[in-house]
């Protein structure tokens, strides 16, 4: 099937223009023109995600979660129906739109609203359930992660240390909620409200995972003014509005290293494989950007009175 027509399955005219955005890691993600309305429109990548309609599923509970709350500055995309479902088949391939959602900016910019909205999101779809069939086995395990790196010929001594002070952190009796699973900033954006998109990823999981996604991202390249992580975790705190128990609060700053080092196993690993799961990324830019989260690590590891006294400040 053409993919102009594949917003026809949702009760839109065909798409009289059509843009691939290259924007993303995993999924094939368009800007389609319908009826001189803009849409973005997905396939959701099977190799990543076992079970597409799963992942739909888990939006909709996410959808529902936030039309119940009520007065909260923070919102995620709403996906058009088609039929009693937000997700079509076409060919083999699952397919869901949504209007595009016109933005100041991401909040990349703004940490503390990339703060407050991931906050909130945990806060907000707090209590829910969603299914765990919609991920890959092993999401977010940074052991699992590291182990597939070493089975694959890699070695990263460095991370097999740190590996042990983490095991003794996120332990089971740490409480796991639903979180984001993606939580850079990149994907708040800044408009009537702050919009949480890239919803595929919600899981049940410790909530210092998006907090050190959170950190991660808004650091980016400039690791000299900790004032960005500042205001990210004033923001965080702030959405999540004492949802935290103190448990939870001491393993934010572990949450950092291990989000940071998961990812640069990460790449470490598809930097050994034929079949990327970064699309798009060769194995020069795996290990190129695997340095670069390495030296983030780094310097994550020599910051962290600071970043424990940030912490503590903004959930005190």
């Amino acid at each position: 099937m053409d993919i102009r027509y594949i917003p026809t399955l949702f009760g839109l005219p065909e798409a009289a223009g059509l843009t691939e955005l290259n924007t993303g890691h995993i999924n094939r993600t368009f800007l389609a023109d319908c009826g001189g309305e803009r849409y973005v429109l997905q396939a959701l990548n099977p190799a990543v995600f076992p079970c597409p309609e799963a992942v739909m599923d888990n939006i909709s509970v996410i959808s529902r979660a936030f039309a119940e709350s009520g007065g909260s500055d923070t919102a995620v995309p709403c996906f058009i129906a088609s039929g009693d479902k937000t997700y079509a088949v076409a060919e083999g391939k699952v397919w869901r739109i949504y209007r595009y959602l016109s933005a100041a900016a991401t909040a990349a910019a703004e940490p503390a609203a990339a703060g407050r909205a991931f906050g909130s999101f945990i806060r907000i779809i707090d209590g829910r359930e969603l299914n765990s069939a919609a991920l890959p086995s092993g999401y977010h395990d940074f052991g699992g992660y590291y182990d597939e790196l070493t089975a694959l010929g890699g070695e990263a001594p460095k991370l097999a240390r740190l590996k042990a002070e983490l095991d003794a952190v996120f332990t089971e009796e740490l409480p796991r909620r639903i979180i984001h699973g993606d939580a850079k900033a990149d994907n708040v954006l800044i408009g009537d409200a702050l919009t949480v998109i890239d919803l595929d990823t919600a899981m049940r999981g410790y909530a210092a995972i998006d907090f050190g996604d959170l950190v991660r991202s808004v650091c980016g390249g400039d690791m000299s003014d900790l004032s960005t992580v500042r205001a990210a975790a004033q923001g965080f705190a702030e959405g999540l509005d004492g949802l935290l128990t103190a448990e939870e609060v001491s393993s934010l700053y572990c949450g950092i290293l291990r989000s940071t080092a998961e990812l640069a196993v990460r790449y470490l690993a598809d930097s050994l494989r034929e079949e990327k799961y970064f699309r798009g990324k060769t194995t020069a830019d795996c290990i190129c950007r695997a340095e670069e989260l390495l030296g983030q690590l780094d310097y994550f590891i020599a910051a962290r009175p600071e970043l424990t006294g940030i912490i503590t400040e903004a959930f005190g």
